[in-house]
C-alpha cells in the first residue's frame, strides 16, 4: 500500500529571490531594514558623553539654555558660550535648544536624534536613487553602504556633528522635491511650481543648518545635465526660471555669510596666520595632496581618528599628490565620456561638488576631516549603485553575493567598533593619542576626564602635557587652577588662573573663579576690580593684560 504522505515542497532559489524582491519592493520594508542596520551599528553610541565642542555648543551656551531664538539666528554658534567663532549654524543650535528644554544636557536624546537623522538620510538616498531609475537592489545596497560606512561615525556619533545629518536631511529632501518637479508628467505640469517652491524652502533650511549646504545649487545643475544626457527631459529651458531663483538664494546667502553673518575679523573659518591660510596656491596644492587621505577613509576605514594633521603642502609634485592628479585625470575622462558613462559622471561630479567647500578656496580650520565626507559619500553611493546596476543587467548577480557579504560585514563591524570608542571617552582619547602626540585638545580633554574621575594627579599630568605642547590656550591652566582650588591650594590656583588670563584676558571662566576666590577670602577691592573685567568681557570689550597683572600682583 502506497504512503499518502505528501512530499516536502522544495522552495527553489528562484522563489526565494522572488520573495526577497517582493519584500524589497515596499519602501516601508526598506526603512524597517535600515532602522535595524542603523541601530545595530550605532546603538552603542547612545552611551557616548558630550565632548569637544559640545561644551560650547550646548553645555555652556546660554542661548541654547534660554531658547533665545533671536540670538541663535543672529550670532555665531559659540557666542552664547562667550567664545568667538565664525561658524553660523542656527538650525543646529535651535535643535539643541529644543532638546535642552526637555532633557537638559543628557547626551542620549542628542545621540538618538542624530542616529535617526542618519537613517532617514539613507532612506532618502534610496528614494532618490529609485527616482533616478536605479534598480531596486542597486538602490537598496547603495544607500545601505551609505548607512553603515564607518566614515560617518564622526558626523553621527559626535553630538556637535549634528549639522551634517540635519543639513543633509534638508538637502536630500530638497533634491527629491526638485527631481519630482523636473520629471513631472505633462498632465500634472501645473503642480511643478509647488515642488520647486518646496525645494527652495528646503534649500534655505539646509543653508541655515550648515555653510557647505550651498552645494545644493551645483548638485541640481549636474542633475539637470544628467537628465538631458539620459534623455529623461528634452530641454532645460522651462526650468531656467527656477534655476535662477535657486541661484539668487545661494548668492544672497553667500553675501550674508561674508557680511551680516561674518562674526570675526577674518573671512574664512580660521584666524590662523600661516603659509596655508595666506596663499591660495598652497591651499589648492594641499587639497590635491590630501585626496589620498579621503581615499583611505572610504576604501580602508581602519585608522579613524578625530584630530588630523594640519600639514600644508607647497610642492605640486609631492609624494601624495599623484593620487589626486590621477583622480582628476579620471574625472576629466568621465566628463569627456559623460554621454557613455552618465551615472559615473553623476556620481563623481557629486563627490567633487561635495568636497568643493573644503578645497581651501576659503581658509579652513583643518586640512581634512572625516565628517567632511558626509555629502561627498552621496556620490560614492551613486557609483556603488551604478556598479551593482551593471552587474545585475549583465545577469551576473551571483558574483555580487560574496563580495557584498564581505564588504557589509567588514563595514558594519568597523562602524560598531568605532562607535564603542565614541561611547567611551577614555578609550576615545587614548585612541587619538595613537595618531598624535601634539594635540593640546586631546591632552586637555583627557585631563578633564581624569579630573571628573577624581584622579587629580593624572589629570594634572595631562594638563601639563597640553601646556608643554602649545602654551597658547588658557584652558589647561584654568583646569589646573580648578584642581588646586579643590585641594585648598589657593595661591597655586590663583597663579594658574593668572597664566590663563595672560593668554586670553577675556577668558571669562578664569575671571569668574578669581572673583569667587577674592569674595570668599574677603578681598573686596580685588573682587570689585575683577568684576569690572567680567563686565568688560560680557560687553565684548577687550581687557588689558597689564590691568590683570596689576590686580593680581598688588598686595
Amino acid at each position: 500500500m502506497k504512503s499518502s504522505v505528501a512530499p516536502k515542497q522544495d522552495i527553489s532559489g528562484k522563489e526565494k529571490k522572488q520573495a526577497m524582491n517582493r519584500f524589497l519592493s515596499k519602501s516601508i520594508n526598506i526603512l524597517f531594514v535600515y532602522l535595524i542596520l542603523g541601530f545595530a551599528c550605532y546603538a552603542v553610541a547612545l552611551k557616548g558623553p558630550m565632548l569637544f565642542d559640545d561644551e560650547q555648543f550646548i553645555q555652556q551656551n546660554k542661548y541654547v539654555h534660554d531658547l533665545n531664538i533671536s540670538k541663535i539666528y543672529s550670532s555665531s554658534v559659540t557666542e552664547g558660550a562667550m567664545l568667538n567663532s565664525n561658524f553660523y549654524r542656527p538650525n543646529q543650535q535651535l535643535l539643541f535648544a529644543l532638546i535642552y528644554q526637555i532633557w537638559g544636557d543628557n547626551p542620549v536624546p542628542y545621540h538618538l536624534i542624530s542616529i535617526l537623522l542618519h537613517i532617514i538620510n539613507s532612506f532618502l538616498l534610496f528614494l532618490m536613487l529609485r527616482q533616478l531609475g536605479f534598480l531596486q537592489l542597486s538602490a537598496f545596497f547603495g544607500a545601505a553602504l551609505y548607512l553603515i560606512h564607518p566614515v560617518h561615525t564622526e558626523a553621527v556619533s559626535y553630538i556637535s556633528g549634528a549639522a551634517d545629518p540635519l543639513g543633509t536631511c534638508f538637502l536630500l529632501t530638497g533634491i527629491f522635491c526638485f527631481v519630482k518637479g523636473v520629471l513631472i508628467n505633462q498632465k500634472q505640469l501645473n503642480s511643478q511650481p509647488k515642488w520647486m517652491i518646496l525645494a527652495g524652502v528646503l534649500f534655505l533650511f539646509a543653508l541655515f543648518t550648515k555653510e557647505n549646504m550651498v552645494v545644493f545649487l551645483p548638485i541640481i545643475v549636474i542633475l539637470l545635465i544628467w537628465f538631458v544626457i539620459t534623455k529623461k527631459i528634452k530641454s532645460i529651458k522651462p526650468l531656467l526660471k527656477y534655476m535662477l531663483v535657486f541661484t539668487v538664494i545661494a548668492g544672497l546667502y553667500i553675501l550674508l555669510k561674508f557680511t551680516v553673518f561674518n562674526f570675526s575679523s577674518f573671512k574664512g573659518l580660521t584666524g590662523e596666520e600661516n603659509i596655508y591660510t595666506q596663499k591660495l596656491s598652497v591651499r589648492l596644492i594641499t587639497f590635491l595632496s590630501i585626496l589620498i587621505e579621503y581615499g583611505k577613509m572610504i576604501f580602508f576605514p581602519l585608522d579613524l581618528n578625530y584630530e588630523k594633521p594640519y600639514t600644508a603642502y607647497t610642492d605640486f609634485f609631492n609624494e601624495k599628490s599623484w593620487f589626486g592628479i590621477l583622480l582628476f585625470i579620471v574625472m576629466v575622462f568621465v566628463i569627456v565620456k559623460h554621454k557613455k558613462l552618465p551615472n559615473t559622471f553623476l556620481g563623481m561630479s557629486i563627490f567633487f561638488i561635495g568636497l568643493g567647500p573644503y578645497t581651501g578656496i576659503i581658509p579652513l580650520n583643518a586640512m581634512f576631516l572625516e565628517h567632511w565626507l558626509y555629502i561627498p559619500m552621496i556620490g560614492v553611493t551613486i557609483l556603488f549603485a551604478t556598479l551593482i546596476n551593471y552587474v545585475i543587467n549583465k545577469k551576473k548577480t551571483f558574483y555580487l553575493v560574496i563580495p557584498l557579504i564581505v564588504v557589509f560585514i567588514f563595514l558594519g563591524f568597523r562602524t560598531f567598533s568605532r562607535n564603542t570608542e565614541w561611547a567611551d571617552i577614555e578609550k576615545f582619547y587614548l585612541n587619538e593619542l595613537k595618531y598624535t602626540n601634539s594635540s593640546i585638545r586631546i591632552y586637555n580633554n583627557l585631563g578633564m576626564y581624569y579630573a571628573d574621575k577624581n584622579k587629580p594627579n593624572k589629570a594634572i599630568s595631562y594638563y601639563k602635557k597640553a601646556v608643554a605642547t602649545d602654551d597658547r590656550y588658557p584652558q589647561p591652566h584654568h583646569n589646573i587652577g580648578n584642581i588646586y582650588l579643590s585641594q585648598g591650594a589657593i595661591n597655586e590656583a590663583i597663579n594658574e588662573f593668572y597664566l590663563a588670563l595672560m593668554i586670553d584676558p577675556n577668558f571669562i571662566y578664569s575671571l569668574n573663579k578669581l572673583y569667587e576666590i577674592y569674595k570668599k577670602t574677603g578681598r573686596e577691592d580685588k573682587a570689585q576690580n575683577i568684576l569690572l573685567l567680567i563686565e568688560n568681557a560680557n560687553q565684548g570689550k577687550q581687557n588689558d593684560p597689564q590691568s590683570i597683572h596689576n590686580i593680581l600682583t598688588s598686595p
